[in-house]
Formats: structure tokens, sequence, C-alpha cells
């Protein structure tokens, strides 16, 4: 009896877990009013695709049966690859307001044969015409159907996709908003802008080099940035524009050519780059095999059969990246050619994104990733071809330093071959005993110029300590003078009883020179100290940032320390030197003060974040102009059109100290309603672990 009731349990607990399944795999996805317009909505988890190995299934057929179709949900985007027939895929949605403005994306443009079918409101479905994926006007269709409108209704229903190619059927599947759609396109046409002319200029720079050093490696990479550049246009959906006096037929055919070639121009690139023949003959044996076997594949794509051979295309891709980078690791670690540093650098960048990129070609996703990675492709092209050009470059200068280090060479050698000569004439004439003369003489002249020499740079040195001396004597003899001002200015305002409004407000203004002079003596003397460098500071110490807001609080006077709100927060524990992180403390606050309306509040916020100690100034002044905002952390800079007085050196030297202290100084937002200054510091690594591990100990007697 006690087996039977835990097996009935167990039974009604698969069922109900059964029952969760079916329910969430058949829900439709729900579309708000604000869906689509920041970011597409992902179809990705929503999805469930069936394999017509066939091809001859219509929608009838698979809507009549439905219950019986095979339907698999999938977690993420399509991966299916190279597939024979057509896949389907079915989706459910709603939307809680109907708009005609839905539209769905299919986002990698390569699929050739995809078909949208809507419910038609009868019980039946209808098809879905293609839009533009460009909204530039044109009489003729795109070759890859890209873009659907998409009627929505309130009410949850069905929709099936059927998507047929020659090509990997990898995409995702995402809804927008038309007007949404068309702000993405044209931040698409910005990047493939940057793609084209990046590609442009470096092609202009390798046919240079080609015709300069006349070496075949540049019209090799000439020939890869082409390819490069027309399988950006391909996935960037640009192909129907780009190429638009050729029919459909004709660009499906392009895209397996341009594959082929591509793989062929980058293996002969890599094999000429890395020199592959010179440190390894079954490398360089290798690389004509995948080549030979890229040019059967290219005849396969010429004859329009691209789809028989693209699978083993994509996984020839891959093997081959894996080994060059394989080859260039073992250059670089075992045998030790530095030279290649670079040009690794350059290959390797990119050999991720398309070793994922092919995976997914090839049907596997196991990143389980909800988009195509065209942008990223797109940008990381250029990157790659960015860096891969600048190590052409470094072996064209490479090659010319060669030459020019042969010649010395040959030069050299002629030379001492002259001067062994002259010696041996010499010897057998009277002229020997001068040219010895005249030789000591000119060892004698330069010794005398060297010793000469050190004594200016004794002398450099002695002037350069005598005005770091000069310069804390001056600062020394201000300080005392400024301290009987203050202090006379202090005096007064409680003695002087007659007209005290301009007693008060002369009293004022004393307290604000000595104030200023004070500050400009205090940046100087950072200043000499930052130019010694880090090992000058005169005690580097660990302390809690909460006492620098204490010490910068206590040192403004009642005016300010009314305007300046402080916000302290837990520990804050850095290392560094405190009288100068004061310094850096204190000009923020002095020039949010200054910059800022009298009735003005100031707002300074110590926060900890991640290991980091931030400390935001904020006023609220009229903010900075973005002409100025990188030129005010310059030495000696000030903004044009300023009426308050300065120097110029407060930003830059609370910089410099931020960064010799390991952090850094920052303008993180300014508008017309104020600026924020951020000033980061790294807490302290010891103290850190400390706290975590009392942390740890409270909520374990908790």
């Amino acid at each position: 009896m006690r087996f039977s009731g835990i097996r009935l349990c167990l039974l009604v607990a698969l069922s109900i877990f059964f029952a969760c399944l079916a329910s969430r795999s058949t829900s439709a996805l729900m579309l708000e009013q604000a869906d689509g317009i920041e970011s597409p909505v992902s179809l990705s988890g929503h999805l469930a695709i069936f394999h017509d190995s066939s091809g001859a299934l219509t929608i009838d057929d698979v809507v009549s049966v439905r219950d019986q179709v095979p339907f698999r949900p999938v977690p993420s985007m399509l991966t299916e690859g190279y597939s024979r027939g057509a896949i389907w895929v079915r989706f459910s949605l709603s939307a809680a307001t109907i708009s005609k403005q839905w539209m769905l994306q299919v986002e990698r443009p390569l699929i050739e044969q995809v078909t949208l079918y809507v419910p038609d409101g009868k019980g039946h479905y209808a098809v879905s015409p293609p839009g533009r994926i460009s909204s530039r006007k044109g009489n003729s269709a795109d070759a890859y159907p890209t873009i659907f409108p998409m009627p929505i209704s309130s009410i949850p229903s069905e929709y099936y996709l059927r998507l047929q190619s020659s090509t990997s059927i990898t995409s995702a599947l995402n809804i927008w908003q038309s007007q949404a759609y068309d702000r993405y396109r044209r931040l698409d046409d910005w990047i493939m802008a940057m793609v084209v002319g990046a590609i442009f200029v470096m092609i202009l720079t390798n046919l240079l080099y080609a015709v300069w050093l006349r070496e075949q490696l540049y019209i090799i990479y000439t020939w890869l940035l082409v390819q490069s550049g027309l399988i950006s246009l391909f996935h960037m959906g640009y192909a129907s524009e780009v190429l638009q006096f050729l029919d459909p037929a004709s660009i499906h055919r392009s895209w397996g050519i341009i594959v082929c070639l591509y793989s062929i121009a980058m293996m002969l690139f890599l094999d000429r780059l890395f020199e592959f023949r010179h440190h390894w003959l079954w490398a360089a044996a290798i690389s004509q095999g995948v080549i030979l076997l890229n040019g059967v594949a290219l005849v396969f794509a010429t004859m329009g059969r691209y789809g028989d051979v693209g699978f083993f295309v994509s996984r020839l891709q891959q093997l081959s990246l894996i080994f060059v980078a394989a080859f260039v690791l073992y250059l670089l670690i075992v045998r030790r050619q530095y030279q290649y540093v670079l040009s690794a650098i350059a290959f390797l960048s990119v050999i991720g994104v398309l070793l994922v990129m092919q995976m997914m070609y090839t049907g596997a996703n196991p990143f389980l990733l909800d988009n195509s990675l065209s942008r990223l492709l797109a940008g990381g092209t250029v990157i790659h071809l960015i860096l891969l050009s600048a190590a052409v470059a470094q072996r064209a200068r490479l090659a010319e330093h060669g030459l020019r280090a042969a010649k010395d060479r040959v030069i050299a050698i002629s030379q001492a071959a002259e001067r062994d000569l002259t010696i041996k004439v010499r010897e057998r004439t009277v002229e020997l005993a001068e040219s010895n003369a005249s030789l000591k003489a000119e060892v004698d002249r330069r010794r005398q110029l060297e010793t000469m020499l050190r004594q200016s740079l004794d002398s450099v040195n002695n002037a350069l300590a005598q005005q770091q001396d000069f310069v804390a004597m001056v600062s020394h003899e201000f300080r005392g003078p400024l301290a009987v001002i203050a202090s006379t200015a202090d005096n007064l305002r409680f003695s002087v009883a007659e007209d005290p409004g301009n007693v008060d407000l002369r009293i004022d203004r004393i307290g604000r020179t000595v104030k200023r002079m004070s500050m400009l003596i205090e940046n100087i003397l950072a200043g000499d100290r930052l130019n010694a460098g880090p090992g000058s500071f005169a005690k580097v110490e660990v302390f809690d940032l909460n006492e620098i807001l204490h010490t910068a609080k206590a040192g403004l006077d009642d005016d300010a320390g009314r305007r300046v709100n402080f916000v302290h927060c837990g520990a804050a524990m850095v290392k560094g030197d405190r009288i100068l992180l004061e310094v850096v403390v204190q000009n923020l606050i002095q020039n949010a003060l200054k910059y800022s309306a009298a009735t003005d509040f100031v707002r300074v916020q110590l926060s900890t974040d991640q290991g980091v100690a931030f400390v935001n100034v904020v006023d609220q002044g009229n903010g900075i102009a973005h002409s100025d905002r990188e030129l005010i952390f310059m030495k000696y800079y000030r903004a044009a059109g300023q009426s308050a007085s300065g120097s110029g050196l407060g930003l830059y030297i609370s910089r410099e100290i931020a960064q010799q202290s390991g952090g850094d100084l920052i303008l993180a937002a300014s508008d017309a309603t104020g600026s924020t200054f951020c000033l980061s510091l790294p807490i302290e690594q010891t103290t850190l672990h400390l706290t975590g591990l009392n942390r740890d100990a409270v909520q374990a007697q908790s």
C-alpha cells in the first residue's frame, strides 16, 4: 500500500510537470504598445520548427494535421544549417492594441525562399507579401525576403513561416514597429558606409605597397579586402541594392562564389603572411590542400550548386581557421617568432566570431545566441582588416629596413676594406705619424667636449634643484603673510562696529582672495611634486575617503558650508597621499562653487561599487560646452567667455593626482542644469578582503 501511494504521487507530479510544459510551449507572445520601438522583440524561445525533408507540404497540409506534425520547440534562434527540403516555423502572437505597424524581420538576409502565412480571419491562412529591406525607392524586389508586414490581432493566433534555401538556414526572428525598423536600417547604413570607406582606403594603401615593394602579398590582400567588403554587404542586407543589375538567381549564385573566393584568398594571404613554407613544409602542403578543395567548391558554386557543398565549405573554413590559429601559437610560443605578434593579434581578434558563426551555419548553437552577429561581424571585419593592414604595413617597413640594412652592410664592408688599404699605405709613409697625432688631438678634443657636457648637465641639475628650493621658499614666504591677512580679516569682522555691511564685504573679499591664493599655492606645490613622479609622494598611506570629506567640509566658510551638501557612505579605504587627495577634493568643490550662482547648492557624494570608490561633485551651473569637455583637463586651459578667475591648473593637477594614485577624474555629465565630476580610486584590496570576511562572519552568525 505504501509503494502504491508513492507511485501515485509520482504520476500526479509528472502529469503536472508535463502539463506546465505543454501550456508553456503553446502560449502566445503578447505584444505591448511600446514593444518593437526602442529594440526588437525577439521570438527566440517562442518558436517551434518542423523539417519537411521532401519540401512538398503546403500550408493546408500543415494546418489540417497540425496535431500530428512533429513540431519541436527551439530554445533560441534558428540554426538548422544546410537542410534539404523546407523548414516550417510556427509561433503564436497577440497584441494589446491592433496596429498595422508590426513587421517580422528575418535577421540574416541570406535565405532564398521565405514565405509568411498569416490568418485571414476566415479560418484559413494567406501569404503575406514581403516588404523592402530598405525604404529607398526601386522597382525590383529584394533577392532575399527579409521584412514582412504582419497583421496582429488581440486574440492569440498562430503564424507559419516556410524557409527553403541552398545556404545555411540560420537566422533570428524579430518583431518591429515600422518606424523603429527604419531607424534600425539607417544605423546599418552608417555602419556599412564606415566599413566600405575603411576597406576602400586600405585597398588603395595596399595597391601602393604592391607597386612600391613589388610583392604579391599586397595584391592577395587587396583581393581579400574586396571579398570581405562583399561578404559584409550580403550579411547586412545590401546585396540587392549594390547588385541591382543582376537578377535574384544570379545574386544567389554570387553568394556561393564570393564565399569560396574569400576562403581561397584568406588561405593564400595567411600562407604568405606567416610564411608556412619557410617554417614548416607540411603547413604549406595543408594550405595548398585547403585552397584546392575550396577551388572545387567554387566550381560547384559557379554552376549554381553551392547548396551541395555549402556545409562542406563552412566545415572546411572552421578546420582551416583552427589549424592556422594553432600554427600561429606554435610560431609565437615554441619558435619564438615575435615578429608575427601584430599579425597574430589581427588574425585571432576575429577568429572567435567567425568560428561561432560557422558553427551556427552548420547547425550548432552551443551558446544559445539569439541574433546572427551580422553587425558584430561588420564591425569586427573593420577592426580585423585594420589590424591586418597594420601588420602588412609593418611587414613593408621591415622589408624596407632589411634592404637598407643589406645596403649598409655592403657599404660598411667596402669602407672597411678601404680603411685597411689606407692604413697599409700609411704604414709605409711618414704620413702615419701625422695621422696618429691628428687622431690623438681629436680624442683629446672629444674628451674635453665630454667634460664640458658633464659640467653643463651638472649645472642644469643644480638649476633644477635651486628652482625647486625657490618654489618651496616662495610658497613658505607666501603662507606667512596670507595667514596674517586671514587673521586680520577675522579680527576686523568682530572689532569694527560702524558700517558693518561695507566691512563684511571687504572682509569676505579678503577671505576669498586668501583662499584663492592658498589654493593656487597648493596646486603649484602639488604640480611640482607630480613632476617628480609617484615615487615622490610625501606619505602614502591607507585611509578612509570619508575623512577627506570631513576635512574639506571643515575648511569651508559659513556661506560655502551652507551651500555644500556632503553625502557619506560606509568605509571607503584607499591608498595614496592624503594631502594630495585633499587638494583634488578641494579643487572640485571650489570649482563647483565658483561656476555656480551664489544661491545654488553643490552636492558631494561618496559611494563604492565593485572595489572602486567614487566621489561625485554635482553643481547647478550652466554646464560645459562639448568642445571644452576634454580641453578643461589640459594645463593652463580656460574655456572662452569665463568671468570667474582661475589659473587653469586645478583640473589638470587633480586628474594627474588621481591617475598617479591608480584612479581617474572624469567629467561624468554636463548639461544646462549643471555638471558632475567623478573622482574614482581603487579600494585597497586587503581592506576589501577583510570587509568581505567580516560580512560573511556576520551572515554566518545571523
